[in-house]
C-alpha cells in the first residue's frame, strides 16, 4: 500500500508540474528565459538552454595535454566499469528467483535514481548530489569536445520538478567526423569523471568515519521496541537509545557476542542484562525473563530493535574479512542505504561520539558534511556505472558501438560500409535490449 501511495503522489506531482508548464508556456513566460517544455507544450521535462559557460569550458580545455591523458584514462575506466557492471547485472539475474529475493522483491520505484521517487535516496542529499554529479559529468563532455576542437552550440539543465539532468550540445556533424579514439575520449569523459569523484568522496567519507567516529560504548544499541509484540526487555524496564553490554554474565563487545549470548540464554527464568546509558554515562542492570526462541536461528527473543554499532560498515576495506572479502566489503559499502545506515541521522547518531579535531565541529554540521560526502560518492557511482553500460543512448553504448565498428573493420577488411553498419547496429541494439532486460528482470523475476 505504501508503494502505491508513493506512486500516486509522484504521478500527482508530475501532473501538477505539467499543468504549471502549460500555463507558463501559453503566457510566453518560458521562452524569453531560454526555457522550453519537452515535449511541447506541457513537458513533463523542462529544458534550459544557454550559451553561458562556454568561455569557462574553453579556458579549462586549454590544458589539452592533461585532458587528452585524462581521456585515455577515461576509456580504460569506462571499459572496466562497463564489464564489471554488466557482469554484476548478470549475476543479480541469477538471484532474483531465490527464496530470499522472492520474499522481499524490489519495488519498481527503485528503478529510477531520482530523489523524491526512489525511497532510499533522501530528498535534500539526493538533489544536491545528483546536481553535482550531472553538471560535472556534462562539463567533462564539453571540455573533451573543445579539446577535440568541436564547437559547443549550447549547454543547460533538464528539470522534472527537480534538476535531473544536464547537457552539453556539440556540433553533431563535427562529432561524427572525429577519429574514433577522440570520440571515445569525449564519450568516456563524463562517466569517468563520476567514477573519479565517487572514489574521491568515498575516501573522504571513510577516512573521516575511521578516524573521527567511535561507538559510545562496546555493545549493541537498542533503537526501539517492536510494536504489538511482547518485549521481555521493555517489560523489564529497559530503555531505548541505551547500549547492551552484558547478557547473563557474557560481555557484549560485538553483534556476534550479542547473538551468541542470546543463543545460550535460558528461557523462563530471570537473567541479568546490563545496559549503558550514553545520556548519563552510567550503567544499569535489569532482570529479564526470556520466554521464546526464534525458529530460524534458535536465539532467545529479547524483544528489541537492535543496532550493530560497528563503524567498519563505513570503512569496510580496513577489515574486509568482516564482509567475506573485498567484493563483499564493496557491496556492503554501496548498499548502506538499503541497510538503513545512510544517511546517518537520528536516532543512530546517539550511538556514536565524534573524537579528535572533528569534535570541534558542531554535531549537526559534522553529520551533515559526512552524509553529504557519502551521497556524493553514491550518486556519482550510480551515474558513472549506469552511463558506462553498453546500451545506446548511454555513453558506454556509443563507446561500445564504435568499438564493435573498429573491431569489425579489422577482422573483416573487405566488408562493405552498408553491411558493416548493419552488423554494428544489430549488435548494439541487441546489447541495449539485453541490458534493459536484465534491469527489468530484477523487478519481474521475483514476482513470477
Amino acid at each position: 500500500m505504501a508503494v502505491l501511495d508513493s506512486i500516486l503522489i509522484a504521478v500527482a506531482a508530475i501532473v501538477l508540474w505539467c499543468l504549471l508548464l502549460y500555463v507558463l508556456q501559453s503566457r510566453g513566460l518560458l521562452e524569453r528565459r531560454g526555457l522550453s517544455p519537452s515535449p511541447p507544450p506541457a513537458g513533463p521535462f523542462l529544458m534550459w538552454k544557454t550559451v553561458r559557460g562556454r568561455q569557462l569550458i574553453d579556458r579549462i580545455a586549454r590544458r589539452n595535454v592533461f585532458w587528452r591523458w585524462f581521456g585515455d584514462l577515461a576509456i580504460v575506466l569506462v571499459a572496466v566499469t562497463m564489464v564489471g557492471t554488466t557482469v554484476l547485472l548478470l549475476w543479480e539475474a541469477t538471484l532474483v528467483q531465490s527464496s530470499a529475493v522472492r520474499a522481499n522483491p524490489p519495488s519498481p520505484e527503485l528503478l529510477l535514481g531520482l530523489p523524491g521517487i526512489n525511497p532510499i535516496i533522501p530528498l535534500g542529499y539526493g538533489i544536491f548530489g545528483l546536481a553535482v554529479a550531472i553538471i560535472l559529468h556534462e562539463f567533462s563532455h564539453g571540455i573533451l569536445a573543445r579539446v577535440a576542437k568541436i564547437r559547443i552550440r549550447s549547454l543547460g539543465l533538464i528539470f522534472l520538478i527537480f534538476p535531473i539532468g544536464a547537457f552539453v550540445e556539440p556540433e553533431e556533424e563535427e562529432l561524427r567526423a572525429l577519429p574514433r579514439r577522440d570520440r571515445a575520449r569525449l564519450f568516456a569523459a563524463g562517466p569517468a569523471m563520476n567514477i573519479v569523484l565517487a572514489v574521491l568522496f568515498a575516501v573522504i567519507f571513510s577516512s573521516v568515519m575511521a578516524t573521527s567516529v567511535q561507538p559510545v560504548h562496546d555493545g549493541v544499541g537498542i533503537v526501539a521496541f517492536p510494536q504489538n509484540t511482547p518485549s521481555p526487555a521493555q517489560a523489564a524496564g529497559m530503555q531505548p537509545f541505551t547500549v547492551i553490554t552484558n547478557i547473563n554474565g557474557t560481555e557484549i563487545h560485538t553483534f556476534t557476542d550479542f547473538t551468541s549470548a542470546l543463543a545460550r540464554a535460558p528461557l523462563n527464568q530471570s537473567i541479568p542484562v546490563v545496559a549503558y546509558d550514553p545520556s548519563t554515562g552510567g550503567s544499569a542492570t535489569y532482570s529479564v525473563i526470556l520466554t521464546e526462541r526464534r525458529a530460524d536461528t534458535g536465539r532467545a527473543v529479547l524483544g528489541i530493535l537492535a543496532f550493530d554499532m560497528d563503524t567498519s560498515f563505513y570503512h569496510p576495506l580496513t577489515n574486509p574479512d568482516r564482509f567475506n572479502g573485498i567484493p563483499g566489503a564493496v557491496l556492503s559499502y554501496i548498499s548502506l542505504p538499503f541497510q538503513g545506515r545512510s544517511p546517518i541521522d537520528e536516532p543512530t547518531v546517539r550511538f556514536y561520539r565524534v573524537t579528535g579535531l572533528a569534535a570541534a565541529v558542531p554535531g549537526p554540521l559534522f553529520w551533515l558534511l559526512v552524509n553529504t560526502a557519502y551521497w556524493l560518492f553514491w550518486l556519482n557511482a550510480m551515474l558513472g556505472a549506469t552511463n558506462a553500460l553498453p546500451a545506446v543512448p548511454l555513453d558506454g553504448g556509443y563507446i561500445f558501438k564504435d568499438g564493435v565498428e573498429g573491431l569489425l573493420s579489422r577482422i573483416r577488411k573487405g566488408i562493405s560500409t552498408e553491411q558493416r553498419d548493419r552488423i554494428v547496429t544489430n549488435v548494439s541494439r541487441a546489447f541495449a535490449f539485453l541490458i534493459l532486460g536484465l534491469v527489468v528482470w530484477q523487478f519481474i523475476g521475483p514476482r513470477i
